[in-house]
């Protein structure tokens, strides 16, 4: 895990593209950190000539001209059935804007050379790493969460359950999307960190990952699930080697659990009173109730019990948000429903081809593992399309997998940038 300068600068930049956190108004820290990227464009030729070569880039031009097929797709929609709710719409036009925020993004990261898959890996992991210490940072000092509001506005999250439990991050979305996108970043972790090597640095990562998707929410433990079947299914460790794998994590992290409790009793406190009982609501259900749920289980399973007709289900019915009372369509939140409801199964397609669009690059020639990693991302989206929008609609978990499969698709046909003597190849695993 070896950071050099350059590295710093670039895990900000990543930071602040991926969270997207208010600055001023309308003026997100995505707009913002795309700058530097815009000006070296217009003052430098040989960042100019780069901008040009990125046009030509076609997984951009793919995933450029599939956002714009689903935007008029989706206007058109809620047109010809006359009910002109442009809410989807709205949304997709902001991933718009943040796609072409990326685009600077990413040819700034590119000041200097290539940046290859396993380094973007790096700075989206290590990104995280700061969000979960400005969270644990939150919950213990609360004057520092309140400052936090100003970037985040999440109000409502931090004086809701627990107190203050959740609304921690810095970040436009504290809560659901913040959660979601932990769950894509531990898969990240374990192919970037656990399936080469197991060290101790590695292991303290990965607590710190967990303990910030604490006051996420619960969504990002399913990743978390899916991460260690990535692990159990890795081709190039023994059965042994993994088996003692997960006994070294376990002890290291009942002797972390131990020292904590030791050190730190008042924050210990904190965490048996407000944390866990949200983190690890279910067990408590199961504990004290004798049933194995959440309260937001329940409401998730009472959302899947609305009807659709088959005309909803082939065509839709133009609706994505309440006319009367605002908020989701027929009150459901499931991401499956609420595309049927909005513009019926075709829709629906064009979202999940649209996600396929963007994760497609996620391979690497000659390295073992790459698409069990790549399918298991998909995988992890397409079961969270279950409980909320999330295939190629969500825009913080578009902001992860548009990085990754960048720098992938760069890595597997770096020739298109070969001509460029000032750029070096350096390989990172």
């Amino acid at each position: 895990m070896l950071i050099i300068r350059a590295d710093y600068v670039n895990i900000i930049i990543v930071f602040c593209y991926i969270f997207s956190f208010y600055l001023l108004g309308p003026i997100t820290s995505s707009m913002f950190v795309a700058i530097p990227g815009f000006i070296t464009t217009i003052l430098s030729k040989k960042y100019y000539y780069r901008t040009y070569e990125i046009g030509k880039n076609k997984y951009l031009i793919s995933i450029f001209l599939s956002l714009l097929g689903i935007i008029t797709l989706s206007a058109l929609y809620s047109c010809l059935h006359l009910t002109f709710d442009f809410s989807y719409t709205k949304t997709l036009i902001g991933q718009f804007i943040h796609l072409i925020c990326g685009v600077f993004v990413v040819l700034f990261l590119e000041r200097t050379s290539i940046v290859p898959s396993g380094k973007i890996e790096f700075y989206i992991v290590f990104a995280f790493l700061i969000q979960s210490i400005i969270q644990l940072l939150a919950m213990c000092f609360p004057s520092f969460a309140q400052s936090l509001l100003y970037f985040s506005r999440a109000y409502d999250l931090q004086s809701g359950y627990g107190g203050g439990v959740r609304g921690l991050a810095l970040s436009s979305s504290t809560g659901w999307s913040l959660s979601l996108t932990y769950g894509i970043v531990f898969i990240i972790y374990v192919k970037r960190y656990l399936l080469h090597n197991l060290r101790f640095t590695y292991i303290v990562l990965g607590i710190l990952l967990l303990a910030g998707n604490f006051f996420a929410g619960r969504t990002g433990f399913v990743g978390a699930a899916i991460g260690v079947i990535l692990f159990l299914l890795n081709t190039d460790k023994s059965i042994r080697y993994k088996i003692g794998a997960v006994l070294k994590v376990l002890i290291f992290i009942f002797i972390f659990c131990v020292f904590f409790v030791i050190l730190f009793p008042s924050v210990t406190n904190i965490l048996v009173d407000r944390i866990f009982p949200f983190a690890f609501e279910p067990f408590y259900e199961l504990y004290y109730n004798g049933r194995f749920g959440t309260s937001s289980t329940d409401t998730l399973i009472d959302m899947w019990k609305i009807p659709i007709t088959g005309k909803e289900f082939l065509l839709g019915s133009g609706y994505f948000t309440d006319p009367i009372f605002g908020g989701s369509f027929q009150h459901t939140d499931a991401g499956l429903l609420r595309n049927l409801l909005y513009w019926g199964v075709i829709g629906l397609m064009s979202m999940f081809l649209y996600e396929v669009v963007l994760i497609h690059p996620i391979y690497k020639h000659g390295i073992h593992n790459i698409s069990t990693y790549r399918f298991l991302l998909f995988l992890y989206l397409a079961i969270m399309e279950l409980k909320a929008p999330v295939l190629g609609f969500n825009k913080m978990a578009f902001s992860v997998i548009f990085l990754l499969g960048y720098f992938y698709y760069k890595e597997n046909h770096y020739a298109f940038f070969s001509n460029n003597s000032c750029i070096q190849r350096r390989d990172v695993h």
